[in-house]
């Protein structure tokens, strides 16, 4: 799990998307990478693949849809997370999640 929990409380911790490619290519597809941190759209779904991912954990804006609207909060939330997902790979070319590469994407 890429995480950085710490990042809230330890002043200029690096995020998951700037240290996610190095641990992608020191794992070297032997064990499966999942994001934790910084997660909220969909697009940032589509750009932790690209950079190597193999799937995102989403909790704190699961708990804020939780606590306003329950159950039907998390499903519209996951909802818009999906479409969100959806459009970017439309926009960039991908029909499956299998589709995105890092190709899509321009590292800044």
């Amino acid at each position: 799990i890429v995480s950085n929990h710490g990042g809230r409380v330890v002043p200029e911790t690096p995020g998951t998307a700037d240290v996610l490619p190095e641990i992608v290519d020191a794992v070297k597809g032997e064990t499966k990478i999942l994001v934790d941190g910084g997660i909220r759209y969909g697009s940032d779904v589509f750009k932790a693949l690209a950079m190597g991912a193999d799937a995102c954990l989403i909790c704190r804006p699961v708990l804020i849809a939780y606590y306003g609207g329950g159950q039907e909060g998390i499903e519209l939330y996951l909802d818009r997370i999906r479409a969100e997902l959806s459009d970017a790979m439309y926009m960039c070319g991908a029909r499956k999640i299998s589709d995105i590469t890092s190709r899509m994407i321009r590292r800044m």
